[in-house]
């Protein structure tokens, strides 16, 4: 029996074009390669489906959690992970208290995400940080450089 109390989601923002779901769903399944027994799914911010709420109840669906962490496998923050998934998630108190100076910068962003649905959980959600800068990643972009030279 699976004693795992923890689901994972991992977030991508979701694209007309299959390349996105692609490479989201392949590190999924590298993660689950690694760790055989995680419960690991992925979502989208929009466009693209399974939804947040959507994935959540898949998770719930596949075991009894009490906790959800979510990675969002972004570049770098942005209105997505500061602002509409910490709201969809129902974090966006946590996040503004932390965030409260720089609310004036999200009204240039031109998505519109009214009557915007949320999770239905009542364990802890996590919400990790984007990728941002890190050397591995840095090592991905010098190989791409040294790829076209």
């Amino acid at each position: 029996m699976n004693e795992n109390k923890t689901g994972i989601l991992l977030l991508s923002h979701g694209s007309r074009l299959e390349d996105g779901a692609i490479v989201i769903n392949a590190y999924k399944d590298m993660y689950t390669k690694n760790h055989p027994d995680a419960i690991v799914e992925v979502g989208f911010m929009e466009i693209r489906k399974p939804s947040i709420p959507d994935a959540f109840e898949t998770l719930k669906s596949r075991g009894d959690l009490d906790k959800i962490i979510v990675v969002p496998v972004f570049v770098a923050d942005g209105v997505h992970t500061k602002k509409d998934i910490p709201k969809i998630l129902g974090l966006e108190s946590k996040v503004e208290e932390k965030n409260h100076e720089h609310h004036d910068e999200d009204h240039e962003h031109h998505h519109h995400h009214h009557n915007i649905e949320t999770v239905d959980f009542d364990g802890e959600i996590v919400l990790t940080e984007p990728l941002g800068i890190d050397e591995r990643i840095f090592g991905i972009i010098e190989d791409r450089i040294n790829e076209a030279l």
